[in-house]
Order: C-alpha cells, then structure tokens, then sequence
C-alpha cells in the first residue's frame, strides 16, 4: 500500500509540476506578447477553464498523498527516504500549493472581476500590471517549490529502505 500510495504522490505532484513548468517556458512566454485586452481576455479564459476534473484531482491529490506516503514511509523507523517525503511534503505544501492558494488564485479572482469592455486603454494596462507582475513571481515561486518536491520524490523513489 505505501509503495502505491508514493506513486500516486509521485505523480500527481509531477503532474502539478509539470504543468507550471510549462506555463512558465511557454504559455507566459506568448502571453508577454499579447496587448493588454487580449491578455487579460486570454488569461480570464485559462483561469476558468483549468478548473476542471483533472487539474482538480492532481491539484488535491497531491497535498493529500504526500503526507500520507510520508507517513506511511515513516513507520516504523524514520529513514532517509522517508526524509526526502517529508521535505518533499512541506516544500511542494507550502511553496506549490500553498502560494497557489493564498496568492495566484486570489489574484486570480480580481482579474476576474475586471471586465475589458468599456475599459480604457490605461486601465487595461494598470490591471495587466497589477495582476502579471505578482501573479509570475508567485508563479515562478511555486514552479520551482513543485520541480524541488517532485526531485525529492524521485529521490524518495529511489532510495532503498530496508522494509521497503
């Protein structure tokens, strides 16, 4: 069970991962290109549709099962790889979903908010700005947090732990 229970945090934290990796080398890459409605019209339309059954699952799933495997892998006696679940754990908790929670989503729901049509040139802009300057750093934040738990886990993974 606690072999099943890693592979299940192995990928869903690879799956979270692996998606902000790629917004970050692509989907902002393009979008720095966009003028300022059609960036804002485009962003809106990301934040609706990832919102869906599987991000949901990957998303969740991965804050629930790592602590699990960690704990799992943590009994009887604390080992090494058990040590690699827990900073996995708190590093992807705490710098992947914990940054999406309290600062790209709420930053999220402001753009949201803002409707394009009507808007003036300059408020498109300052919107923009108010939105992707913080909105990338924190995303740059939990990218990182999410490539570093998801190398720890297959730290993890490859560790031999005598009752393993």
């Amino acid at each position: 069970m606690k072999t099943f229970i890693l592979a299940l945090a192995t990928i869903t934290t690879a799956l979270v991962a692996g998606l902000f990796y790629a917004f970050a080398v692509s989907v902002n890459i393009a979008f720095a290109q966009l003028p300022d409605a059609a960036y804002i019209t485009a962003t809106q339309a990301i934040n609706v549709a990832i919102v869906n059954p599987a991000f949901i699952v990957s998303f969740l799933g991965a804050p629930v099962l790592l602590p699990l495997a960690t704990w799992l892998n943590a009994r009887p006696a604390f080992t090494r790889r058990s040590g690699y679940l827990l900073a996995a754990t708190l590093i992807f908790v705490i710098g992947s979903f914990g940054v999406t929670v309290l600062s790209n989503i709420p930053l999220n729901d402001k753009l949201a908010a803002f409707h394009t049509e009507g808007a003036s040139a300059a408020q498109l802009h300052d919107m923009r700005v108010a939105f992707a300057t913080p909105w990338n750093n924190w995303h740059l934040v939990r990218t990182l947090a999410g490539i570093a738990a998801l190398v720890l886990l297959v730290m993890a993974c490859l560790q031999r732990d005598a009752k393993s």
